[in-house]
């Protein structure tokens, strides 16, 4: 099983600068952020503070191959992304996207191996970026999962890994299945709260947005169930409870973005699971709504 000890990051949003830092902390061999020469030269240029400590990241822009590859971009830079790796990339390379959805995986792979994309989540973070500087309290957790034999040694130099950078990491027997119980949270309580440009609490017990927020979920189970991922109604009371438990202000990063007037991750809740309906013949109106009342709000910036 081979040792990972070469990592590059793309993307230094809250989630790549987290994992960056956490990185940066056990002197591995090489853990730097791909970037092109315009985001090098701002990034050198400009002081950037996590937790109010200056971060020091090596920025590249060539380079040699890579072990591992974390992709912490948004969705809109996803494609961009790709190109830029590839100095980085060679069969021995290991690609995991930590974005949200089901579909950027299936995006990877159009490029690369299918076998160098592993299937991951990551969640529970609490990361926050603004302007140049990142604040965290919780660092979350990885998820990840083999999708075939070929991918299990993969999965467990990942595991091994992770573990060595006390970084929290868990491995799924069904990957797939987790990555759209967090698609069918997020369906619900990202594009609710962006619609409304609202907090948890709207969408918590007597909140006013709570019943659109359950009915998303509901929309999702059904595509899901068609296409043979088993959700499960008591996956959807979990999340009702999970959401009763947050700070009634504090808002999810799509509603975050809304307010930044930053497009939003629409293409990878809606945006996915709205056409697969359609090909199922499933009706998904709150999820066709949300879909077009966000698009007219981004139309707007």
């Amino acid at each position: 099983m081979k040792k990972i000890t070469n990592v590059g990051i793309i993307g230094r949003g809250a989630i790549g600068s987290l994992y960056g830092s956490l990185l940066q902390n056990h002197h591995l061999q090489t853990m730097c952020f791909i970037v092109d020469e315009k985001r090098k030269q701002r990034y050198e240029q400009t002081p950037f503070f996590i937790n109010e400590k200056k971060a020091d990241f090596s920025y590249q822009v060539d380079g040699e191959p890579l072990d591992l590859i974390m992709i912490t971009t948004k969705f809109a830079g996803l494609h961009d992304a790709l190109q830029q790796i590839r100095p980085f990339v060679n069969k021995d390379t290991i690609l995991l996207s930590c974005l949200n959805g089901i579909s950027s995986e299936d995006i990877c792979r159009e490029q690369y191996h299918y076998d160098q994309v592993i299937r991951c989540i990551v969640q529970g973070m609490d990361a926050t970026y603004l302007k140049n500087e990142m604040h965290y309290d919780h660092i979350g957790e990885i998820l990840l999962g083999a999708e075939n034999e070929q991918q299990s040694e993969t999965v467990k130099a990942l595991k091994q890994f992770f573990d060595s950078m006390h970084i929290p990491c868990r491995v799924c027997k069904d990957i797939l299945r987790e990555q759209w119980n967090k698609l069918m949270l997020n369906c619900g309580i990202n594009q609710v709260c962006a619609r409304y440009q609202c907090g948890y609490g709207e969408c918590q017990d007597h909140g006013p947005h709570q019943e659109e927020f359950i009915s998303a979920m509901k929309e999702v189970h059904s595509v899901a169930q068609a296409i043979g991922i088993q959700l499960h109604m008591e996956d959807i009371q979990q999340w009702i409870q999970l959401v009763n438990d947050l700070s009634p202000e504090n808002m999810p990063s799509m509603a975050q973005d809304i307010l930044a007037h930053r497009k939003t991750e629409l293409p990878l809740f809606s945006g996915t699971i709205v056409p697969l309906a359609k090909k199922y013949h499933i009706p998904v109106p709150t999820l066709t709504t949300l879909m077009n009342e966000i698009k007219k709000i981004e139309n707007t910036f």
